[in-house]
């Protein structure tokens, strides 16, 4: 897979995961959110199952204990009395005999009602009750309520059950029992809800099951649907999920703001040194009398995991970033490591290392007569500087004449390409003169700057420099230079930059 695809991938990659994980603590969230409105609609309907417990017995005992006989209008007051406070019984009627004979709403009866067999009786209260899921009202013949009656001794109360959710509870479902041992008593909401809870296979965070703490028995099943919650947060979800979005593109562009950092030539040059991405060839030096091999230069390369860069790309990014000098002195621990155990090396062979002018006028130059290894090496070390108005001061005619005291021979690389200053060149104790590939490319077409060839010898043998021509690459170009005087020649023509191994090979 090309490199640019990875790069691709890994971002879309990046925006999915994000997308999906945003997802994922949306609905978490979402989830705690609505197991926290199913537990508050079943804490507000247990409330409502406690205190309508709690009335009933705070009207059941008080009546009971006045020992009516009969319905007449004193037991009717204390009734209507009884009803006026209250604010889930909605009806109370007097037993005689297991016989319905009034009620606060309707008074006495003109036929009595035979009392129905409870759906369960408490055993600590002894209060039967039973649920009557459409009773019509004595006052109200026409109207059918869910209600729950309740009897005590001579009374019994009619408790509406819509009271429980007031309006206020957002489940759809819930259902109100009471569990006695095993079995279970549906009281009000959702028949068989509970059961339904338990026994079958729900969505997680929608269905709760939860019972009271102050009337023992009494439990609520809650069931509030995924969809209905999503329907009841559009809003909401809609701006979450453009968030989450917003996130996802977001997380990808820095994810690729990342990774083309990280493959920026900066970076990608400032680890190459940490790491070991350069690596430093070998292009010989010709006699051009004599065809022999007399030195080589060392030019550097650069590769990573990421491909290669040209000289022309990272050598700006070592310069701007002050990267030179570490530049350098792995440059010279590489090629000490890797020519000083090459025997085929010629007597006077030249090593030519590139040295870039800000580091002379840094100091760091100087630091080289210091090293032994340097100053005692098998070959001639050949330091070439590009021209540079760092030349021109006299901190670099200082750390010049340092150099060529410990031995190092110096090279005014790319001549005429530059910053010049003809009347400093006797000054700066330089060995050699490079002729700039640019002007031995113009041979072939008779430019202007091949006609300067022959003012530059004339220079070199004035100084009593060598000199050496790169970029040669045809005979003809070879041979014109011969003729102009240029002692030494470098280029395609004798041999590209190799490693040092196809360099041991091509000196044998």
């Amino acid at each position: 897979m090309k490199k640019y695809q990875q790069k691709s991938l890994i971002v879309v990659l990046t925006a999915v995961v994000v997308f999906v994980m945003g997802s994922l603590i949306l609905l978490y969230f979402s989830g705690h959110k609505l197991a926290a409105t199913a537990n508050d609609d079943a804490k507000h309907i247990i409330k409502h199952i406690d205190d309508a417990v709690e009335e009933s017995s705070r009207i059941l005992l008080p009546l009971n204990s006045l020992n009516f006989a009969q319905c007449d209008d004193a037991n009717l007051l204390e009734m209507r009395r009884a009803l006026f406070d209250a604010k889930y019984v909605i009806d109370i009627g007097f037993f005689k005999n297991d016989q319905l004979v009034c009620t606060t709403g309707a008074g006495l009866l003109s036929k009595v009602i035979g009392d129905k067999k409870p759906d369960f009786i408490r055993p600590d209260s002894n209060v039967r009750i039973r649920f009557e899921p459409k009773l019509r009202l004595l006052l109200f013949n026409g109207r059918e309520m869910p209600v729950v009656i309740v009897r005590k001794g001579s009374y019994n109360l009619i408790i509406d059950t819509t009271a429980f959710v007031n309006g206020s509870v957002t489940a759809p479902r819930w259902e109100a029992s009471y569990k006695a041992g095993s079995k279970l008593h549906h009281l009000a909401g959702h028949n068989g809800l509970y059961d339904e809870i338990t026994h079958q296979h729900q969505l997680p965070f929608e269905t709760l099951l939860k019972c009271s703490d102050r009337s023992a028995g009494y439990c609520v099943a809650v069931h509030i649907p995924w969809s209905q919650f999503f329907a009841n947060n559009q809003f909401l979800l809609v701006i979450s999920l453009i968030l989450n979005c917003l996130a996802g593109v977001s997380s990808a562009l820095i994810i690729e703001f990342q990774i083309a950092a990280r493959r920026s030539i900066k970076v990608r040059v400032s680890k190459g040194l940490k790491k070991g991405s350069f690596y430093w060839t070998y292009q010989p030096i010709i006699c051009l009398q004599t065809g022999k091999v007399v030195g080589c230069e060392v030019l550097a390369r650069f590769e990573d995991k990421y491909g290669v860069l040209y000289p022309d790309e990272f050598i700006p990014q070592i310069r701007k970033h002050h990267l030179t000098w570490s530049f350098t002195e792995a440059m010279i621990e590489k090629v000490l490591e890797e020519l000083t155990p090459l025997e085929a090396l010629p007597e006077g062979f030249k090593v030519s290392l590139n040295i870039f002018p800000c580091d002379l006028e840094q100091g760091n130059v100087s630091l080289l007569s210091q090293r032994p290894e340097l100053t005692h090496s098998r070959f001639i070390i050949c330091l070439e500087i590009t021209e540079d108005e760092y030349l021109d001061t006299s901190i670099a005619h200082a750390h010049f004449r340092t150099l060529v005291e410990s031995g190092f021979h110096l090279s005014l690389d790319d001549f005429g390409t530059g910053y010049s200053n003809l009347r400093n060149l006797q000054n700066l104790s330089f060995h050699q003169l490079k002729i700039d590939r640019t002007f031995v490319q113009d041979i072939a077409t008779e430019g202007l700057k091949a006609s300067m060839i022959p003012n530059i010898m004339e220079l070199v043998h004035k100084f009593n420099y060598t000199c050496v021509a790169e970029g040669i690459e045809t005979n003809e170009q070879e041979a014109i230079l011969k003729t102009a005087g240029v002692h030494f020649g470098q280029g395609w023509k004798y041999g590209r930059p190799m490693t040092v191994a196809k360099f041991k090979t091509y000196l044998t």
